[in-house]
């Protein structure tokens, strides 16, 4: 399985319920040839299941979790396609693990998702919402 890890950089922190999501920056930390990334989007091309390794430096902020969805009416929610998540929440090592299972079926659809973290001093959670397109191999 390839893996790919992408760092987080939190630039402004906002609770969920607010008009805007969290503001984050995503840069892989080395290039892997079956994921891209390209305006705030990750792309996955090619047949392989992938493992999007999401890390995030700032003690102040853990992972607690992700949901996913479909950009599509016709399209699922994505539990087939990302089968596995992981999260571990030490402040040190945070890190919030997703399996795209990158089915054939897939190709050429493209989820919405959403990563959630929390702010360690008062507790309250934010969303960093970025896309996720599986493109046809």
């Amino acid at each position: 399985m390839i893996t790919a890890t992408i760092k987080i950089t939190i630039t402004q922190f906002r609770p969920m319920g607010g008009v805007f999501p969290v503001s984050a920056d995503m840069a892989l930390i080395k290039p892997v040839p079956q994921v891209k990334l390209r305006d705030g989007c990750i792309i996955i091309t090619g047949g392989k299941p992938v493992k999007l390794v999401f890390t995030q430096p700032d003690p102040r902020f853990v992972f607690v979790g992700a949901a996913f969805d479909a950009s599509t009416p016709d399209t699922d929610v994505g539990a087939d396609e990302f089968p596995t998540l992981l999260i571990n929440r030490n402040p040190k090592k945070n890190s919030l693990t997703v399996t795209d299972a990158n089915r054939p079926e897939d190709a050429g659809k493209s989820y919405a998702y959403v990563l959630l973290v929390q702010n360690t001093a008062t507790g309250e959670i934010g969303v960093i919402d970025p896309p996720i397109i599986n493109e046809p191999s």
